[in-house]
């Protein structure tokens, strides 16, 4: 009696069912898979809802880009403000928040020149 509740166990257990799974659905799996990999305009159809990845895809990294050189434009204008700042102010503050702007700048300069 005591295989049989082994055997039910090892039936039941998630990599076996994991196995079924697979051994049932692969083809329409590596169909799937297929066609995320075929060209940049592949599209996918879940239900009634068709996605076309490639062009997704490239307005993502359209947008990813824009948002790059906004931080770009703006990172470089903190860093004219904290010029300005430290050398018109720089004697007003302590020593401490002197070098901390100081250590601002330096970062900023290194990221900026960086993506020139």
């Amino acid at each position: 009696m005591e295989w049989v509740k082994l055997a039910g166990e090892l039936l039941l257990s998630w990599p076996v069912v994991a196995l079924v799974f697979l051994a049932m659905f692969h083809r329409p799996i590596l169909k799937v898979l297929d066609r995320f990999g075929n060209g940049s305009d592949s599209e996918a159809e879940i239900g009634p809802v068709k996605i076309r990845l490639g062009k997704i895809a490239d307005e993502g990294e359209s947008a990813v880009n824009q948002l790059n050189k906004v931080n770009h434009v703006m990172a470089e204008s903190r860093l004219l403000e904290l010029e300005i700042t430290s050398g018109a102010f720089g004697q007003m503050f302590t020593p401490e928040q002197q070098e901390r702007m100081e250590k601002q700048i330096n970062e900023l300069r290194g990221l900026t020149e960086g993506n020139r």
